[in-house]
């Protein structure tokens, strides 16, 4: 076995999100071949504890700054998403109204009404993982919207 496959063989398959408060979690799907760099980097930065909050301006989006994660290549990036999609993005303060600092975000979405968007319109993303089996994830991201942002914990798994 090359050096290539054990590294290949150890990388975690999934992360795990969980709303700490509530005890609510759902894995998620690493992308490996697709997203690459962004896997990598989340993996190095679990375990992370992060504010997550629901998203303005998205429709069924929930959005977690993780001040742990670096810029890193947004390749393949798009506004178009599924339900189930976790995705990171980068963004520049200069480019947004009121954002004292540039910061990494993953973000979620839970219902078809999702896409990724600013004040000025859509907002690419680079989809890593997909969650699975989320059912009781989503209807805690759905409750966000009244009752506001939740302790997110990011794992690898």
């Amino acid at each position: 076995m090359s050096d290539q496959d054990k590294d290949t063989n150890a990388r975690p398959s999934h992360i795990t999100l969980t709303f700490i408060g509530e005890k609510v979690a759902a894995k998620a799907r690493l992308l490996w071949d697709q997203a690459p760099e962004i896997c990598e980097a989340l993996v190095a930065a679990s375990p992370m504890r992060v504010q997550s909050h629901h998203g303005i301006y998205s429709g069924s989006e929930i959005a977690a700054i993780c001040p742990q994660l670096p810029q890193l290549s947004q390749d393949h990036a798009s506004s178009d998403v599924e339900v189930g999609d976790l995705a990171y993005v980068y963004l520049f303060a200069a480019d947004h109204h009121g954002v004292a600092e540039d910061f990494a975000e993953i973000c979620w979405f839970y219902d078809i009404d999702a896409r990724p968007s600013m004040f000025t319109g859509p907002a690419k993303v680079s989809v890593f993982a997909r969650l699975e089996d989320a059912d009781d994830f989503f209807a805690a991201s759905r409750r966000m919207r009244l009752e506001g942002a939740k302790h997110l914990e990011v794992t690898a798994s």
